[in-house]
């Protein structure tokens, strides 16, 4: 498999389903995105052509195709798409959504802050945050009451995050209950081709705006009480309020601050707790199957194999360019979904049985690095 060096396409188009005249696969897409997806995958090949209205987007779905547009060839594309657009409206200009330079002056300034000592300092909150959560669940189980795990699992990472961002005493209710306001206007606005906060961020509805506000609202004075505190905290706000730019010797504005804090917290929620609460949905399913002879590594990794955090990763094509056999036009879009690679029958036998036997050194030597990618790539 080869894929052409040169910036110039000679290629050919891809293959793909016409769908409807006017509309292509969009309303497949809205009905059943990685139903759509996975016949893709499997009737077109590794590289499928998709059009959804006027906008037309190619599937990769091969390592090597992956590393192209991430890594190898990462500054023919860029995040100047429809939906990093709807996730910057809460994001701001992060790690998650930024370009180029703005994106290596963040990850410039929040990497020294991740150092294996700082993460082993973490673990006693862990601790203490599970051990509160398992003796409600002996409460429970005492009376007889279920536990409902997803809930439970949101619960105890928000608990987590507040801590370990920012030992303070953040309104735990109040953030998860706006963090699922942000993440549901989100999914509504990323499935619709069209919605009014496109035109302007006025137009986004009255209650994604509140959840706004509210995170706003309790990340900014924590940012202000730790700028006037002669207290030094040794949490993730106070290491990213000492950090300094190399080059600049500049460090964040509050602004940067916020963007930072907010993807941290929603990389560190929702996501964190749908795969804890997928590895409890998978044991329990198959009780008859030995998983206590697996570590709770290969537990995890085979769940985000399954059901990967981030399921879908969309790039712009800044020029034309050619990968495989086939033309990527400038300015249309790629899409990788981690959840359809991670299925790839050519990399993972049985990709929808749960088998964490996959993770051992010899399997995983046999199998393309990148073929296994859920929390993405790159930038």
């Amino acid at each position: 498999m080869t894929i052409d060096p040169k910036t110039s396409s000679t290629g050919k188009r891809a293959p793909g389903p016409k769908g409807s005249f006017l509309w292509g696969s969009l309303a497949e897409f809205q009905k059943d995105s990685l139903g759509l997806l996975s016949r893709s995958a499997q009737d077109y090949g590794d590289i499928v052509r998709l059009r959804f209205g006027p906008i037309t987007a190619h599937l990769l779905n091969h390592p090597e195709y992956v590393e192209h547009v991430l890594l190898r060839r990462a500054d023919r594309y860029d995040k100047n798409t429809r939906s990093v657009g709807m996730i910057r409206a809460t994001t701001g200009d992060s790690l998650l959504s930024s370009n180029e330079d703005a994106w290596a002056r963040h990850r410039r300034l929040i990497q020294p802050v991740f150092q294996p000592q700082y993460m082993d300092s973490i673990i006693a909150t862990i601790d203490d945050e599970t051990n509160a959560m398992l003796d409600r669940w002996a409460k429970r189980a005492e009376q007889g009451q279920s536990v409902e795990i997803l809930s439970e699992m949101m619960r105890l990472v928000i608990a987590i995050s507040a801590r370990v961002l920012f030992t303070a005493n953040v309104d735990a209710d109040r953030l998860e209950s706006a963090l699922e306001v942000v993440l549901a206007d989100t999914w509504r606005r990323l499935e619709s081709l069209l919605d009014p906060s496109m035109i302007s961020p006025r137009f986004h509805r009255n209650a994604f705006k509140q959840a706004v506000g509210d995170i706003d609202d309790m990340i900014y004075e924590i940012i202000k009480q730790r700028r006037s505190s002669p207290t030094t905290r040794d949490d993730l706000l106070s290491r990213l309020l000492k950090a300094r730019d190399e080059e600049s010797e500049t460090g964040f504005t509050d602004l940067e601050l916020r963007d930072a804090a907010v993807t941290l917290l929603l990389a560190g929620h929702e996501t964190t707790a749908n795969a804890l609460a997928w590895t409890f949905h998978e044991v329990a399913k198959a009780p008859e199957k030995q998983f206590e002879t697996y570590n709770a590594s290969d537990l995890f990794d085979e769940t985000v194999r399954m059901y990967p955090s981030i399921w879908i990763i969309e790039r712009r094509a800044k020029i034309d360019d050619q990968i495989g056999p086939y033309h990527i036009p400038k300015g249309t879009s790629v899409m990788i979904s981690p959840y359809i690679l991670h299925r790839h029958p050519e990399f993972w036998p049985t990709p929808d049985e749960f088998d964490p036997s996959r993770y051992n050194a010899e399997t995983t030597a046999s199998r393309p690095r990148n073929a296994y990618i859920p929390f993405g790539l790159g930038r």
